[in-house]
Parts: C-alpha cells; structure tokens; sequence
C-alpha cells in the first residue's frame, strides 16, 4: 500500500473509532402526540363531473388531482386538527371550476375557461376520528362557491386552486383552529 493512503486510512480509522461513542450515545427522539393525519379517498372517479386535467378525464387526471388535494388536506389538517386525530374524506363528486371546450379547436382541450355558470364544486363524506379512532364528528358535505372569480386567487396557481379555496373556508368553518394548551409557568 502507498504511504499516503496508509495515512488516510490510519486517520480515518482514528477518527471513527473516536466519533463512534457519541454517535451511538445520540438520544432517541421522544415520543409526543402523533400529528394530525388525512385519509382521503376517492369513489368512483369515472363518474366524477369534471375532472379534466390537460385535455383528458383519464386515471393520470384523476390521480393529479387527488395528489394535490390530499398534499393540501394534509396541510390543512396541521393547522385545524388537534394532535392525534385523523380525518377520513371519501369524495363522491368534483366539478372542476370552469370548463373545457375542445369544440373550439385542436388544443383547446387543454385551456379551461373560467366563466360564472361553472364554479367549482365538491361533494365527500367526512369523519374525524380521535387518537383512539372513535367518532368526534361526522358529516356529508357539498361545497360550491359562486363567487370564486371575483376572490383573489393564489399566484402559484394550480389544477385544485378553487377547490383547495373550498377546502380552506370548510375547514376553518367545521373545526376552527384548535386552542394550543397553555404552557404552565414555572417559578
């Protein structure tokens, strides 16, 4: 072996064998309230009204969309849902807002046009369940919103912006923001 590598090796060696007590010594995270989680299912997407995403209502779209729901629902749940409780939606219809209009020509089918007669609608069953899995609240919902070109729109506009919108009023709406508990003072 060249002398040099020799040396590299030697030093690596006393490095691990020095560092390797501190890093099996390194605490384990302690376990706190687990995080409040979404379930969110999807029925029969194929009977959806409308979930047109790049021209066609294929499982691709479908999947689209459920993916950037479920990701919103899950953020959604940090900020509306107390530690440990999940929630359970099970959607039975989306109405994307707006429509497409292949009719007008060859890649048409790829704009969607905002007008007032098509806003966007959800329809889903839902259930939030405490730590222990029982029933705190149960329900079925249809949400619209009939104003939605008239409200502000996020820059980063997406497929889902009008339906997360929906989701945002009904969640602050149905569980408020929770009450953090009071830290107690010591003296």
């Amino acid at each position: 072996m060249k002398p040099l590598l020799r040396h590299l090796l030697a030093a690596a060696l006393a490095l691990l064998t020095l560092a390797g007590p501190a890093l099996r010594a390194a605490p384990e995270p302690a376990a706190g309230p687990a995080a409040p989680k979404v379930k969110l299912t999807f029925g029969d997407w194929e009977k959806f009204t409308d979930i047109v995403v790049n021209g066609f209502a294929d499982k691709a779209s479908s999947d689209i969309i459920y993916s950037e729901l479920n990701r919103h629902l899950a953020s959604l749940a940090k900020r509306h849902l107390l530690p440990g409780q999940t929630l359970v939606i099970s959607m039975r219809d989306i109405d994307l807002a707006g429509t497409v209009e292949p009719w007008r020509g060859p890649d048409f089918g790829h704009i969607r046009y905002m007008r007032d007669t098509h806003p966007p609608r959800l329809v889903f069953d839902y259930q939030l369940l405490d730590a222990t899995g029982a029933v705190v609240k149960e329900g079925t919902e249809k949400l619209t919103n009939l104003t939605f070109r008239y409200q502000t729109p996020a820059l980063d506009r997406d497929t889902t912006t009008y339906e997360k919108q929906l989701l945002d009023d009904w969640m602050a709406g149905t569980f408020g923001t929770p009450k953090k508990p009071k830290k107690s003072k010591r003296p």
